[in-house]
This record gives structure tokens, C-alpha cells and sequence, in this order.
């Protein structure tokens, strides 16, 4: 059974923080997550330049980066999608720009809900 983009999330957060955070803790896990809402649209940007460039060395560097970053904060359904992406550049292969950017929307759209009612929570 697939996680819900929710359940992703927090247990990634409670990892980071416990189960039980403290009031400094949820602080933190919202600033976290406020700054990935604020930086993941400019990154996705940037990758929609460089799959339409066609650079896979560039490509596979920045997309390795929206992964880590996605995965520390439990988006991992998203993480996904730019692994395939890390991978396919690793192999030397630009994917399809508008199919691979259409799966990220959706994913965002998705996952980018869920992190604007936690970070409101801390």
C-alpha cells in the first residue's frame, strides 16, 4: 500500500525532530519546510531549462540536488521523479522534457499542500 504524501512527510519530519516535538523543534521542521516551498519552484525552473539545454552532466548535478533536498523534508514521492531524472542524465540521456516536468507539477501539487499545512503548524 502507497503512503500518502502526508504520512511521507511527517514521519520524515518526526525522524528529524521525534515524535514529540518541542515548540523549538516544530519551529525549525516549519522554517525547514517554509524554505523548501520558497526555493523548490526556482530549482524546478532551472531543471526545466537544463532539460530543454540538453546537458546531461548539468542536468544529472541539479536534479541530484532537488533530490536531496525533496527527500529531507520526506517529499519522497517527488524525490522519485528526480532520481529518474539524476539517473537517466548519469546514463548520458536528457528525458522528455514535458513529460518529466508534467510529472514534477503533479507531484507538487500534491505534496506542496501538505507542507503549507505543516509549516503553518509550527
Amino acid at each position: 500500500m502507497e503512503r500518502s504524501r502526508e504520512d511521507e512527510v511527517r514521519e520524515r519530519l518526526a525522524d528529524i525532530a521525534g515524535d514529540d516535538p518541542g515548540p523549538g523543534e516544530r519551529a525549525l521542521l516549519g522554517r525547514l519546510v517554509r524554505s523548501f516551498l520558497e526555493k523548490n519552484p526556482a530549482g524546478v525552473d532551472q531543471l526545466a531549462e537544463l532539460l530543454r539545454g540538453g546537458d546531461p552532466g548539468m542536468l544529472r548535478e541539479h536534479a541530484h540536488a532537488l533530490k536531496g533536498s525533496a527527500t529531507n523534508i520526506g517529499a519522497d514521492s517527488l524525490a522519485r521523479v528526480f532520481a529518474e531524472i539524476e539517473h537517466a542524465a548519469r546514463d548520458g540521456v536528457v528525458p522528455d522534457p514535458d513529460l518529466m516536468l508534467g510529472r514534477i507539477a503533479c507531484e507538487q501539487a500534491l505534496v506542496y499542500p501538505v507542507l503549507e499545512k505543516i509549516a503553518a503548524e509550527g
